[in-house]
């Protein structure tokens, strides 16, 4: 799935525009350097982030450093790793050596990192140059991205949309090319959607597959014990993969991580896939249905079996996210929302509550053991299809403020959003990918597999990517 950098002919100062496949490549052989690297995803964050905001905190001096040793590495001879000096960005809800751990909570400011969490120094063992941290909702609570610390991240194909969440600074930067390859998060959709509304690839792998243990904010309740996930956000379904192998590879004192195998024999093998195009009680937008057709004429091109499915209901899914996790926000979350003063978090994590049953410990508790009858019929459907082709989202890019309203359009939003909870919910590895632009703004769909069978995933992603190309060039070619 990789190809060679010299597939792109282009000056040394558009580095930035090459695949994080192919900058390993060249930084390993020594046509380019690993500074050469990063100067020039810098020169290009100069260049539109400015518009974006996609990127929030940068430690320039740091990551030269960092790069000038690699170069220094290769020319003595010693291994670099699978991402030698490809630049990765970081969300700001994880631990960095020496920064802020803010989850763009200004009252977090002070919560400086002492060392670098699982998942950051996989990244950096496998050679990548973290060059800066990229922006998020506060608590990482919201499918738009806005903080009091840092502003609003905006989407670089209309500032009238949002640009996803909780990792919609990484979609946005990755879109706009501030970097191929940047690490996200996802309780309910915090990377599949940043990349659907963004137009790049999004993966959240199993929960479990990649540590997520934060040694500024040690208590996790069950929901996210459960649920949540991290993994990369890219341009190509290839370099999804290379940041995957890196960010998984080893899970340090998480107590979740999970020493599960990457590969298996049949993960290149076209199997049965089951297309979801209906979905009882929410309709699916017309865009999103023809790229779910598209998507699964890409499939069965390549060899797949394509058959119309019912999932288990997506919606109860939904509630059931809703039940778990809007129980556990009221053992603290709340509080510290309303404490923030922003009502552009506390308006949505309110109305989120408000649509969530009455918290008592029997409805968490029931909501749990449903959720385990939920993942054996998600167990049962991949028995016979081993693959599922379904929404992202069942709408276009929601356009600003479309959380901010009543708890009656919150709860439809919610709907709207359930293919995302479903999946996080039983803790799948979740895939987008982008099948094209529909009124100017990116479409795509979501693939599901079984627990830990990501690269199953990835090589059906990367058939609908050949089938549809990636997005990413027609953005950059806009006059910024």
């Amino acid at each position: 799935m990789q190809s060679s950098h010299c597939t792109i002919d282009a000056p040394e100062n558009d580095l930035w525009r090459w695949s994080g496949a192919e900058i390993a490549t060249a930084v390993c052989r020594g046509d380019v350097s690993a500074v050469e690297v990063v100067e020039s995803v810098y020169a290009r964050i100069a260049a539109v982030n400015p518009m974006i905001n996609g990127i929030v905190h940068m430690d320039r001096e740091h990551a030269l450093t960092d790069a000038g040793a690699l170069d220094r590495r290769r020319q003595a001879g010693d291994p670099l790793g699978p991402l030698a000096g490809v630049p990765v960005s970081i969300k700001l809800n994880v631990d960095v050596a020496g920064e802020a751990t803010s989850n763009g909570n200004p009252l977090w400011l002070d919560r400086i990192a002492e060392a670098d969490s699982g998942v950051v120094s996989n990244l950096r063992r496998a050679g990548a140059v973290v060059i800066g941290r990229t922006n998020a909702p506060p608590l990482s609570f919201r499918w738009f991205t806005e903080n009091p610390i840092y502003g609003r991240t905006h989407n670089p194909w209309s500032p009238a949309v949002t640009s996803g969440g909780s990792s919609g600074g990484a979609g946005a930067a990755v879109a706009s090319g501030m970097g191929p390859i940047a690490h996200g998060t996802d309780i309910a959709g915090s990377i599949r959607y940043p990349a659907f509304v963004n137009g790049v690839v999004g993966l959240r792998a199993t929960t479990g597959r990649i540590p997520g243990f934060q040694a500024t904010a040690p208590q996790r309740f069950f929901g996210l014990q459960a649920m949540s996930a991290q993994g990369p956000i890219a341009r190509t379904v290839s370099d999804a993969r290379l940041g995957l192998e890196a960010m998984a590879s080893d899970g340090g004192i998480d107590p979740v991580w999970v020493d599960a195998r990457l590969n298996y024999d049949d993960d290149e093998t076209p199997t049965r896939v089951a297309l979801v195009d209906e979905i009882r009680g929410i309709d699916i937008s017309p865009e999103i249905q023809q790229a779910l057709s598209s998507a699964a004429a890409a499939l069965i091109d390549a060899g797949y079996t394509v058959e119309r499915v019912a999932l288990p209901d997506l919606k109860r899914g939904m509630e059931l996210w809703e039940s778990i996790v809007m129980s556990e926000c009221n053992l603290g979350m709340l509080a510290a929302v309303d404490a923030i003063g922003d009502a552009t978090i506390s308006t949505p994590v309110r109305n989120m509550a408000a649509c969530a049953p009455e918290p008592s410990l029997a409805g968490y508790a029931a909501a749990i053991a449903s959720r385990d009858e939920m993942r054996r019929s998600w167990n049962i459907l991949f028995q016979r299809h081993p693959l599922v082709l379904m929404p992202t989202s069942c709408r276009q890019p929601l356009p600003w403020g479309a959380d901010q309203g009543s708890v009656d359009e919150m709860r439809r939003l919610l709907e709207i959003q359930s293919p995302l909870m479903a999946v996080a919910v039983c803790g799948l590895p979740g895939l987008h990918v982008p099948t094209g632009l529909s009124q100017g703004l990116p479409v795509g769909v979501q693939l599901v597999a079984p627990a830990f069978r990501e690269m199953r995933l990835l090589h059906a992603g990367a058939m609908i990517e050949a089938a549809h190309g990636t997005l990413t060039q027609q953005l950059w070619e806009r006059p910024w």
